[in-house]
C-alpha cells in the first residue's frame, strides 16, 4: 500500500488502532482520528516509532464539520484519500424494554450516520484519484439477534446494509466498499464486562477464546488493499467460528 493515504476513525485505540498500525505497516500513510487529541498523538507516535507515516486528526465524528475537517487535513497534507476505515464506536448493552430513544439515537449517530457521512466525504476524493477502498467495521451483533443488543446491533446492522448499497452505486467510480464483522474482541469496551457474561459469550465461540485487536487488522488491510481488488459489497466475518453454528 505504498503511496496510499488512509483515514481511520476510532483509530487511537482497540480495533481501530490495530487496523491503523496494520495499514501503516503495509506502507500507507495513515490519518488517525478519534475524539481524544492526546490518544491520536500517542497512536501516531507508535506508528512513527516503527518507521511508518501517520497524522493526528482529533474529531468528534458525530460533528459533521469536525469530520469534514479530517478529510480536509488528509487532502491538504497528504494529497487526498485512497482508503477510508470507519471504526469509531461506542458500546451499548440493555434489554429492549428499557432502551431509551436517546440511546438509540446515540448509537445511530456514532456508528451509522458518521460512517455514511465519512463514506460520502471519502467518495469525492477517491473518485478524483481514480478509485479507492472503504472498509466499514460492523459486528456479528449486527448480523443476527443477540439479547440486550437492540441499540448497538441495529446501528451495526444499518452499516452492513449500507455496504451493499454503496458498493453497487460507487462501483462505476472504481470505489470498493466492504466490511468486517468482528466477534468477541478484547478491547476497552469488552473489558468492562463481568466474568459471568464474558464466559457465557465465549461458550458460543468454537475457538473458545476472544480475539486480540490485531487479529482484525489482517482482514481490514486485505480489504483495503489491491489484494481484494475484485471484492466489493462483501462482509468478512471474523468471529472465531461463532456464526458457523
Amino acid at each position: 500500500m505504498d503511496g496510499k493515504v488512509a483515514v481511520v476513525t476510532g483509530g487511537s485505540r482497540g480495533i481501530g488502532r490495530a487496523i491503523a498500525l496494520g495499514l501503516a505497516e503495509a506502507g500507507a500513510q495513515v490519518v488517525i482520528s478519534s475524539r481524544s487529541e492526546s490518544a491520536c498523538e500517542e497512536a501516531v507516535a507508535l506508528i512513527e516509532s516503527s518507521g511508518g507515516q501517520a497524522l493526528a486528526a482529533a474529531a468528534d465524528v458525530t460533528d459533521t464539520e469536525a469530520l469534514s475537517g479530517v478529510f480536509e487535513m488528509a487532502k491538504e497534507r497528504a494529497g487526498g484519500v485512497d482508503v477510508f476505515v470507519h471504526c469509531a464506536g461506542l458500546s451499548s448493552v440493555g434489554l429492549a424494554k428499557s432502551v431509551a430513544p436517546e440511546e438509540l439515537q446515540k448509537m445511530l449517530e456514532v456508528h451509522y450516520l458518521a460512517g455514511v457521512q465519512g463514506c460520502q466525504m471519502a467518495r469525492e476524493s477517491m473518485a478524483a484519484r481514480g478509485g479507492g477502498s472503504i472498509v466499514l467495521v460492523s459486528s456479528v451483533w449486527g448480523l443476527g439477534g443477540h439479547p440486550a443488543s437492540l441499540a448497538y446491533g441495529a446501528a451495526k446492522a444499518a452499516l452492513a446494509h449500507s455496504i451493499k448499497v454503496l458498493a453497487i452505486e460507487w462501483a462505476r467510480y472504481a470505489i470498493r466498499v466492504n466490511g468486517i464483522a468482528p466477534g468477541f474482541v478484547d478491547t476497552d469496551m469488552t473489558s468492562e464486562m463481568d466474568d459471568e457474561t464474558r464466559q457465557r459469550l465465549l461458550k458460543r465461540v468454537p475457538l473458545r477464546r476472544s480475539a486480540r485487536p490485531e487479529e482484525m487488522a489482517g482482514p481490514a488491510v486485505f480489504l483495503a488493499s489491491d489484494m481484494s481488488s475484485y471484492m466489493t459489497g462483501q462482509m468478512l466475518v471474523v468471529d472465531g467460528g461463532e456464526r458457523a453454528r
